[in-house]
């Protein structure tokens, strides 16, 4: 197959603004949006980083880059950007930053900000609607989109979907990609909206169904590998989906509401940091930030600076920094207990609770607060149920029996910080 090679095309003119942080509940923050950095939408749709360090975000109406200290505006108005709702970014090995747009295929701006461009017209991009842009350990390009998997090697496309004519006759279940994650043997897990969990390899394919297999959701809208190259999946319905061992075979474990306790079903994004920590974001509840069964906490604009909870999409920069993207907030950079010890949870906004869902107690982690705390339980409504007091530097026992089944928040205060875990009463 011949290469695809286009013409360049330069454009000039930006517009910049400054901002500034903030700091909530001992958690450093900063929200970018409309107001503080002079983004044209609230709505970001995706995050990344370039080589120079550059934090991209992707809106529906153009795109933002900030070099640390100003925000850069691009829209068509001003740049090369052929689309200003976009969907997707990625930074190929070279440094080029892959942009994904909803009606215009994909724009590449080099960091001179020259401009290529891949459309149906142009190049063997088999639909100008694109839904995920990955770059893996070898330079490849994945592009996801409801009319299937393409792969651009720097040389050669293929096309990965669910007709007899896919590549290396890979005929997926369904054709709609939503994004996908590549490990470094070339595993290659996507993330599909009703077509199953599906792989691919250089020597297999294999894809499991809710019907066929007794997978837990047929849709997934993102995909990480861990440590150990096991797979998590964000589902749309079936909350976080751990899917251990070999592609082939190994068994999968759900974590939800019922089995885990978890506040929200609807997983949007995931991330998996440097500890195998996983960041989760979700449509109401905000970040899930899972260590495992039973070890789990939120940020949510209730306990911390997050500006919305409809998370759209989450991104670990090169410090560290957690980058949120939200449907409704604008762009939040998270810095995770910054100046807080780890271990100091409790006093960057966030209580260690067990067990959830809890049948009449819980145990509340108190040792990160210290002298005279104050609590209260409130209900979804804000309505505060229960208050009192306790000493900090201690593991107590909170005894409810006459509690109905149902979503509440425990708030706890001492005098220096303020600190919050939603946590689930369960049915009798």
């Amino acid at each position: 197959m011949t290469a695809w090679r286009p013409s360049l095309r330069w454009v000039g003119l930006l517009t910049t603004v400054t901002c500034t942080s903030i700091w909530v509940n001992g958690q450093q923050w900063e929200v970018f949006d409309m107001v503080t950095a002079g983004f044209p939408s609230v709505t970001v749709l995706d995050v990344t980083q370039d080589s120079a360090g550059t934090i991209w975000a992707a809106t529906d109406w153009g795109l933002c880059g900030y070099d640390g200290q100003q925000w850069t505006i691009l829209q068509e108005a001003n740049s090369g950007l052929p689309d200003n709702y976009l969907r997707a970014l990625a930074v190929d090995h070279e440094g080029h930053l892959w942009i994904g747009t909803t009606n215009s295929g994909i724009a590449i701006r080099t960091e001179s900000g020259d401009w290529t461009y891949l459309r149906t017209d142009n190049s063997p991009l088999v639909i100008d609607a694109i839904q995920g842009i990955t770059v893996d350990h070898r330079g490849w390009v994945w592009i996801a989109t409801e009319a299937g998997l393409q792969c651009f090697t720097g040389e050669d496309w293929f096309l990965y979907d669910n007709t007899p004519e896919s590549h290396l006759g890979y005929q997926f279940w369904g054709a709609n990609v939503l994004a996908t994650a590549v490990r470094e043997d070339g595993l290659v897990a996507l993330a599909m909206k009703n077509g199953g969990m599906t792989y691919i390899s250089d020597d297999d394919f294999i894809y499991y169904t809710s019907a066929q297999d007794g997978f837990p959701d047929n849709s997934q809208n993102a995909a990480a590998f861990d440590s150990t190259g096991d797979r998590w999946l964000a589902c749309p319905a079936g909350g976080l989906v751990r899917h251990a061992g070999p592609h082939i075979g190994g068994p999968w474990f759900q974590y939800n509401g019922f089995t885990a306790g978890l506040p929200d079903d609807t997983h949007t994004s995931i991330v998996i940091d440097g500890e195998d920590r996983k960041w989760v974001g979700t449509e109401i509840a905000g970040i899930i930030r899972f260590e495992g069964p039973g070890s789990w906490s939120t940020l949510n604009t209730t306990n911390s600076g997050l500006p919305d909870d409809h998370v759209l999409c989450l991104h670990l920069d090169q410090d560290g920094d957690l980058w949120v993207g939200t449907k409704f907030g604008g762009l939040a950079r998270y810095r995770p207990f910054t100046g807080v010890n780890d271990g100091d949870a409790a006093r960057a906004g966030i209580i260690s609770v067990h067990p959830m869902p809890f049948s009449d107690r819980f145990m509340a982690d108190l040792r990160a607060l210290h002298g005279p705390v104050t609590w209260q339980l409130m209900d979804a409504a804000g309505r505060v149920l229960r208050k009192g007091r306790s000493t900090g530097g201690v593991i107590q026992e909170f005894l409810w029996p006459d509690l109905g089944p149902g979503l509440y928040l425990f708030v706890v205060n001492d005098r220096v910080s303020k600190g919050a875990s939603r946590v689930i009463r369960s049915a009798p």
